[in-house]
């Protein structure tokens, strides 16, 4: 088993303590819109692995940073009667070969925007609806507010526009705070992976998907999402966006309210005839593994008002 790298270990922390006291340098970086990709950006590459299944409307299921298309599966099997299902592995992580290096560009977040767009095009689907977890649920919205015409709507799973400039926040909270979280030396996946889901085989198959990625690009990732800043851009929204919280993110060391708070925070900007909230209180990060029906529900209820 190959040992996890700082950087991802960190993002590990990111995702699973919203309170934690990690200091990466923060410099905002917005989405890139199609047209000015560098051209080798443009260059088709070998972004993700795609799994499809059923027939009818098009859904795009995104993952999260180091994980597989797999912890789609109780919400495929609740839609696969009814739509056609394109499930995501993004490249890199979980056993997926990742993009080497001299093909990223200017990174891993915009050679995926305009990858997931050259995808839709190819595939010929009408306005998908895409729903994503995480890092997949800031690649949504990054369609969301660069290419609405291509998209027919999205449902971020717990990902947020600005994730540097939260943790920035929070870091600036906790110095003046005595309720900082103890950090040691060590790194316990395992640990980790509990405060991310509370399901054991959850946590396990977390884990698994952990050792599975690659460090180098879980790691630049992760960077890459620390000085993302969508939050300017939301204001350019013109397709249906359903946000899914996860209010035990911060959980001890953050309540609900707090962690709430901080969502509508970060999407202040969508403009509300487009956005809105559903919250899953007694949900850690995984929404699908600790809610997974009434995440499903979300899903349902938002695809049957398009």
């Amino acid at each position: 088993m190959k040992p996890l790298n700082t950087t991802l270990c960190h993002w590990v922390l990111a995702l699973g303590l919203a309170g934690s006291l990690l200091s990466l340098p923060i410099q905002a970086k917005q989405a890139v819109t199609p047209n000015t990709l560098p051209a080798k950006a443009q260059q088709a590459c070998a972004c993700f692995e795609a799994k499809v299944i059923g027939q009818g409307p098009a859904i795009i299921l995104i993952p999260g940073l180091a994980s597989s298309g797999e912890v789609w599966q109780s919400t495929v099997e609740a839609l696969k009667a009814n739509y056609q299902l394109h499930i995501l592995t993004l490249a890199g992580f979980a056993g997926v070969k990742p993009i080497p290096s001299q093909q990223w560009g200017d990174g891993y977040l915009a050679l995926q925007q305009q990858a997931l767009l050259r995808y839709i095009r190819e595939q010929q689907l009408h306005k998908p609806i895409v729903v994503g977890h995480s890092l997949g649920g800031y690649l949504a919205l990054a369609l969301a507010v660069t290419a609405p015409s291509e998209i027919g709507g999205v449902v971020n799973v717990d990902g947020l526009p600005a994730l540097g400039a939260l943790f920035a926040k929070q870091m600036s909270s906790a110095a003046t705070s005595e309720n900082t979280v103890p950090i040691n030396g060590g790194f316990d996946p395992m640990a980790m992976a509990k405060s991310m889901a509370t399901s054991q085989d959850w946590q396990q198959r977390i884990v698994k998907d952990m050792f599975r990625s690659d460090g180098q690009t879980s790691g630049r990732v992760f960077a890459e999402l620390m000085q993302a800043d969508l939050r300017p851009q939301l204001v350019n929204i013109k397709v249906p966006v359903l946000t899914i919280g996860a209010l035990q993110n911060g959980a001890p060391y953050s309540t609900a309210e707090q962690v709430k708070a901080n969502y509508q925070a970060q999407l202040a900007n969508a403009p509300t005839q487009f956005h809105r909230f559903a919250f899953a209180y007694e949900s850690k990060h995984f929404v699908m593994a600790d809610a997974p029906v009434w995440l499903n529900q979300q899903i349902q209820q938002f695809l049957a008002a398009q």
